[in-house]
């Protein structure tokens, strides 16, 4: 360790290490107030440097797998009290910087959007992983009220955005399996939610939490006059932990624009028979933004097939259909930007016997 690391974690902790991993000196210490806060997002800021540090570099540096600090465990479990049933949605979309400060990102969040509750630790380290382009006011309307939900909840968690790069189609089954592959590669997570960006919870009740289960929160949609979409809907919001998402292969890569990929996911949990839930508080508000095009007959040529190459289609097979171009942590959220090979994913199709 170089002496300037010993003097930071002498100034922190007032103890000195041996072998003196710089992730040591992050989570030795009970985060108990903002001031050590304030020094732990330095530190943050001094390791990664807007990824200039990759995750493996990292990793090799601390031996740890995570680019951001863990609770102590000596944190007493995180308790979740007066939880209200129906909250106010908030609708307006501040500017960047006034979000920032209406949220107090400077003393609740480390870059990358990583919040962990103050004086007490999550049992789950929760990544929340959000398919994005082009909805930049969706998606202040969703940070804005999003963050507030899961900090009310006592939850530990990331908020990963993942952006596909323009001049594809938009894959969302694909840019999902990438946010779970970036995020993982960034630090351990035991539960994972996928949250569309246009979609806002109405209850605190609405716990973004693994449990035994599959879990779909947004069954029901304020749009919809809170009517059930149809009997099997599985889309919007749901949260799966590590196991569950691993044993049905994620999502399938081979679904453009929007729509499809969600049935597609559905049935994937039925063919493992993996048991599911929906969220007793499952009502949503929904943005409003340009509608996508939906390709009903491709849709339903990709969707024909799901049982012929759920093996095969999904996380193992997502390495070679995108490029990382770039990895920043921003205030509010960690941005994954990223290309899709779209000629990939149309050659993946005409193996499966499927011309678009």
């Amino acid at each position: 360790m170089s002496l300037n690391r010993h003097i930071v974690c002498l100034l922190i902790l007032e103890v000195t290490f041996a072998s003196g991993l710089l992730y040591v000196c992050l989570t030795s210490y009970p985060i108990v107030n903002h001031k050590i806060w304030k020094h732990k997002q330095a530190l943050f800021n001094l390791a990664v440097k807007e990824e200039n540090v990759s995750p493996k570099e990292l990793r090799r540096e601390t031996g740890q797998s995570c680019v951001f600090p863990v609770h102590s465990p000596s944190l007493v479990p995180c308790q979740q009290n007066n939880l209200s049933e129906k909250r106010r949605i908030l609708k307006k979309s501040l500017p960047w910087l006034e979000l920032e400060a209406t949220l107090n990102a400077s003393k609740t969040l480390l870059p990358g959007g990583y919040h962990q509750p103050l004086g007490c630790a999550s049992p789950q380290r929760l990544a929340i992983i959000i398919p994005y382009r082009d909805r930049e006011v969706n998606l202040k309307i969703l940070l804005n009220n999003l963050h507030r939900v899961l900090q009310k909840q006592q939850a530990e968690y990331a908020i990963f955005v993942v952006e596909q790069e323009n001049g594809t189609p938009f894959n969302r089954g694909l840019i999902k399996n990438i946010g779970y592959v970036e995020a993982k590669a960034r630090c351990h997570f035991d539960c994972f939610t996928f949250q569309d960006v246009d979609l806002v919870p109405e209850s605190e009740r609405n716990t973004y939490w693994c449990g035994a289960r599959a879990l779909h929160h947004s069954r029901e949609l304020d749009i919809l006059k809170y009517r059930i979409f149809y009997k099997y809907h599985f889309g919007g919001v749901i949260t799966l932990n590590e196991t569950f998402f691993s044993t049905i292969n994620g999502y399938s890569n081979l679904f453009f624009m929007w729509g499809g990929e969600d049935d597609d996911l559905f049935h994937r949990l039925l063919k493992k028979k993996l048991p599911y839930e929906f969220s007793r508080y499952p009502r949503y508000t929904a943005m409003t933004h340009k509608n996508d095009p939906h390709h009903t007959k491709e849709e339903m040529a990709v969707y024909g097939k799901s049982h012929l190459r759920y093996e095969t289609d999904g996380l193992n097979s997502t390495g070679r259909l995108y490029r990382l171009i770039s990895v920043d942590y921003k205030p509010l959220y960690t941005r994954i930007y990223v290309s899709v090979n779209q000629t990939e994913v149309l050659t993946q199709l005409k193996h499966y016997g499927i011309n678009l």
